[in-house]
């Protein structure tokens, strides 16, 4: 039964321990948003045990296990199947990872990120702060390098990334190419019906 079984893994976030002198969920660093995710696949997919090195998410966990069942995977579904990228046949994985939280403890909690699990870009709706870690050399995110002259490239690279990702929202979050600093909170998804 174990040599048959798909077994996934993971957290939902962790609790910052005092990182950034926080505590609990809801922030953009590593200490909340960065969480375990290990897979044993079942022994007839043949895949080598070892660590991949893309960006992947809870929301692929349903399409890993529809495939591996042979399920089809509904089109309309977030996230992807793992499986082809374990296999080494995904050629075209995603970039970034999007992150986001609404206000909760406060102001500053209502914010947009994306990470390749390298780099780190964060968008502060209610400021318009933002910031910029390397993973790499500083994987407590101790520096914001938003600055930074030898950043400034990436800095860009991510702003424009941001920018794409969130104009599907329409003018509230990006109106002319630039990002939108919102007053108010938006406490449900931009496509959620109005009330009836």
């Amino acid at each position: 039964m174990y040599d048959d079984t798909l077994i996934i893994f993971v957290s939902d976030h962790g609790d910052m321990m005092g990182d950034h002198y926080h505590w609990r969920k809801t922030y953009p660093y590593e200490g909340s948003t960065h969480v375990p995710y290990i897979v044993k696949w079942p022994a007839a997919d043949h895949i080598a045990p070892g660590k991949i090195d893309a960006p992947v998410e809870l929301r692929d966990i349903l399409p890993t296990f529809l495939d591996v069942a042979d399920v089809t995977i509904p089109a309309d579904m977030d996230g992807r199947s793992l499986l082809p990228l374990a296999k080494g046949t995904e050629t075209n994985w995603r970039k970034y990872l999007d992150l986001e939280h609404a206000t909760c403890y406060s102001d500053d909690n209502y914010w947009c990120a994306l990470t390749d699990g390298k780099i780190k870009y964060v968008w502060r709706i209610h400021t318009g702060t933002e910031e910029l870690f390397d993973l790499t050399k500083d994987p407590q995110e101790l520096h914001n390098a938003v600055n930074d002259k030898k950043y400034k490239k990436q800095l860009e690279e991510m702003r424009n990334e941001m920018i794409r990702h969130l104009s599907e929202r329409g003018e509230e979050f990006v109106k002319d190419e630039q990002l939108v600093v919102r007053e108010k909170t938006m406490l449900y998804g931009p496509n959620y019906p109005e009330k009836q």
